[in-house]
């Protein structure tokens, strides 16, 4: 077992989201269930994609996803849909990138994080637990399609009244 590291750069923090977004989509369930799988059910983003960022970025995506579930499988974690398949909570209106809105993702995240002085760990915690990534993966008002800066205003309000 290698040892936890924490997520320490722009590039790791893309990668493990690319990693949590694209197991999700080869699941058919919601990333916030491959978030969880991945730090509360076990210790595969800290103690596997992390550490291995240096030699697993470099692989293709179907290799990558394909590897993760094997670790999964090695580690006992399960995934199982809860309620039929995850596009049909999706807007039909929705039609952003899927890359796209993963790197959307990790700025707004790291932006949060800095604002917040927060570590990117805790940062990408609590974006995969927040109402505003709720609202941008469902294509709710087009949350997707706003500012950066603006998604960063949304988090710290939502962030701000948890604090309370």
């Amino acid at each position: 077992m290698m040892a936890d590291k924490k997520i320490k750069n722009s590039n790791e923090l893309e990668f493990a989201v690319f990693c949590i977004e694209n197991v999700a989509a080869k699941l058919g369930v919601d990333a916030e269930r491959v978030y969880q799988a991945f730090t509360k059910k076990s210790d595969i983003l800290n103690g596997y994609i992390v550490p291995e960022y240096e030699v697993l970025h470099t692989q293709s995506r179907e290799y990558i996803v394909a590897d993760l579930l094997d670790v999964m499988k090695e580690r006992g974690v399960e995934i199982t849909p809860l309620n039929g398949n995850i596009q049909s909570k999706k807007s039909s209106a929705m039609t952003a990138n899927p890359i796209l809105l993963q790197k959307k993702y990790s700025r707004v995240i790291e932006c949060f994080a800095k604002q917040q002085g927060l570590s990117l760990d805790a940062a990408l915690d609590f974006f995969y637990h927040s109402e505003v990534y709720q609202l941008i993966r469902d294509g709710v008002s087009d949350m997707h399609c706003m500012s950066d800066a603006y998604l960063v205003d949304e988090l710290e309000q939502e962030y701000n009244q948890n604090m309370e």
